[in-house]
């Protein structure tokens, strides 16, 4: 199990950004990509990379997202919640490429 403590960061942008009180995931990650400053993306963005990049197993980083977003289900029979994460990675990695 990861403790919040190791990844306080990624904790704070899924529980920040992906709460139960958001429209969608989708809306949720456009409001960030539109209104968060681009110093604020880079740094979630480094951090986000360390998570997944990390010696977690994908068990452990399943439980930690799935945890720390509280607003996103996550059926067992659709995308786990480190490939979602992986591809919001990869969203707002492009997103600042664009910008």
């Amino acid at each position: 199990m990861i403790e919040i403590e190791v990844f306080d960061p990624v904790f704070r942008f899924l529980g920040g950004h992906f709460h139960q009180d958001i429209e969608s995931p989708e809306d949720a990650l456009n409001e960030y990509l539109n209104e968060a400053s681009q110093k604020l993306k880079e740094r979630d963005l480094i951090v986000l990379t360390e998570f997944l990049n990390s010696d977690y197993s994908e068990e452990d980083k399943n439980e930690f997202i799935e945890g720390a977003a509280d607003g996103i289900y996550f059926p067992d029979d659709d995308i786990t919640p480190l490939k979602w994460l992986k591809q919001v990675t990869e969203q707002i990695r492009k997103h600042l490429k664009t910008t």
